[in-house]
C-alpha cells in the first residue's frame, strides 16, 4: 500500500491534467447535445430523461474542472507560503498559529492532492454515469435498439481496455511464480489449522 500511495503521489500532476481534460471533453459534449436536444422539444420521455440527464452531469463537469484546478494552481503557487508570508508581511499578530509549520505545509499539500483526487474520481463516475445515460436515451428517441447497442458496445470496448491491459503486463517471473505458490500454500495451511481448532 506504501508504494501505491507513493506510485499515485508521482504521478499525480498527470492525474490532475488527465481529469481536467475529461471534465473539460465531457462538458463540450454535453453543451453540444443539449443545444441539439433542446431544438427536438419534449416530444417523448426518451427526449426528457436524455436533457435531464446531461443537464445534471454538466454542473459536475464544472466542479470537477474547478476542483482540480483550484488545488493544482494552489499548489502550483505555494498558496500556503504566500498566505503566509504575506499576513507576517503586514505584521498580522501571532501569524504562526494560524498556518501550521513549514515543515508540515508540504504534508497538508499532498493530503489536498489526494482529497481532490478521490473527489474527483467520484464526480467523473457520476458524471460518466449520467452522460451514457443520457446518450442511451437520446439514441433510444431514435430507436431503442440504437439504445442497446450503444450499452453493448460500452461494455464491449471496457473489456477490451482491460484485456489489453492484461496482455500488455510483463509475463510473470519464476520468482514471482513461486512467491504466489507459497503464498497459496500457506493460505491452505492456515485454513487447515482454523478448521482443525473449530469443535
Amino acid at each position: 500500500m506504501k508504494a501505491l500511495g507513493s506510485l499515485v503521489e508521482k504521478i499525480t500532476p498527470w492525474l490532475f491534467d488527465v481529469g481536467s481534460w475529461i471534465f473539460g471533453a465531457l462538458t463540450a459534449f454535453h453543451l453540444v447535445v443539449i443545444s441539439s436536444l433542446l431544438t427536438i422539444g419534449p416530444v417523448d420521455a426518451a427526449v426528457l430523461i436524455s436533457i435531464a440527464a446531461l443537464a445534471c452531469a454538466l454542473p459536475l463537469n464544472v466542479a470537477g474542472i474547478f476542483l482540480l484546478r483550484l488545488i493544482q494552481d494552489a499548489k502550483d503557487i505555494g498558496i500556503d507560503d504566500l498566505t503566509f508570508q504575506t499576513f507576517q508581511e503586514a505584521g498580522f499578530p501571532d501569524i504562526e498559529a494560524y498556518f501550521p509549520p513549514s515543515r508540515e505545509r508540504e504534508s497538508l499539500q499532498r493530503r489536498r492532492s489526494r482529497i481532490a483526487l478521490r473527489y474527483s474520481v467520484g464526480i467523473a463516475a457520476l458524471s460518466i454515469a449520467l452522460t451514457l445515460t443520457g446518450l442511451v436515451a437520446a439514441l433510444w428517441h431514435m430507436a431503442w435498439w440504437i439504445g442497446v447497442a450503444l450499452l453493448v458496445m460500452v461494455v464491449l470496448s471496457a473489456v477490451l481496455v482491460i484485456a489489453v491491459l492484461a496482455h500488455s503486463l510483463p509475463p510473470e517471473s519464476e520468482a514471482e511464480k513461486e512467491l504466489k505458490r507459497r503464498d497459496v500454500e500457506h493460505r491452505m495451511q492456515e485454513r487447515k489449522e482454523q478448521r482443525s481448532r473449530q469443535p
